[in-house]
This record gives C-alpha cells, structure tokens and sequence, in this order.
C-alpha cells in the first residue's frame, strides 16, 4: 500500500513530459573569439592580441598562446568586426570577421551569443572558419 503513492508520483513525473519535450542542460557559451593554432606553430605562439573595430570603436584583447585561444569578448555585434590578430612573430593579420550565434545545445534551448572562430592556416595566416 505504501509503494502506490510513490507510484503514482512517479508515474506523473514520466508522463508530464510529451513526446516532443527536449530538456536542455545547463551550460552557456562565452561570447568572444577563438583562434585555433597548428600544432607545429603553438609552440612558437605564447601571447595572441587582437583588436576589434566596429560601430566607430575598437577594443584590445589579449589571452596566453597555445593550440586553442579564446579570448572574451563583450558586447559583439554579428555583423562585420575590422580584426587585427597579432601573434608572437608580430605581423598583423587584418581581416573582416562576421561574429554568428551559437547555442551551447541548439537553438530550441536559447542562450545564444555572438562568437567568431579564426583558425591560423599551415602557412602562417588567419582566416575565418565557420
């Protein structure tokens, strides 16, 4: 007799939930911009600076090198950012870069925030990836 009203609890959690119902976890995205660096290069990158330009303003930010670089960024609009990457070797790599929404588990679960992901090609120059 005991066991039914737990059963019954329990039977109600299930069958509150349709079919269609997706639970989203609980985690975010920063936005900002990451850098990924070949292997063979990230030895040779220990600070990554950029300066992003739009709206009239510019912002400097800078994080620790490596293979994979993000460095935060506030307040990005997705539309196109005027960036300079500046790596150790010290040449500015200049491109136009489009930051898009990303959603840490899909757009049905909201949170989305402008990010833009820069790869640094084998050769030694920075493109925008999607």
């Amino acid at each position: 007799m005991r066991r039914l009203p737990v059963f019954l609890v329990l039977l109600a959690a299930l069958t509150a939930c349709g079919p269609g119902d997706k639970a989203c976890p609980a985690i975010a995205l920063s936005e900002g911009i990451s850098l990924d660096v070949p292997p063979e290069k990230a030895a040779g990158v220990t600070r990554v600076s950029l300066e992003l330009c739009w709206a009239g303003d510019c912002v400097t930010e800078s994080a620790p090198g490596g293979e994979h670089v993000f460095v935060p960024t506030r307040g990005l609009p997705t539309t196109p950012v005027r960036t300079t990457v500046t790596l150790d070797d010290g040449k500015p790599h200049v491109l136009d870069v489009t930051p898009v929404i990303a959603y840490p588990a899909g757009e049905a679960c909201g949170g989305g925030v402008p990010t833009a992901k820069l790869v640094v090609t084998p050769d030694g120059e920075v493109r925008q990836v999607p």
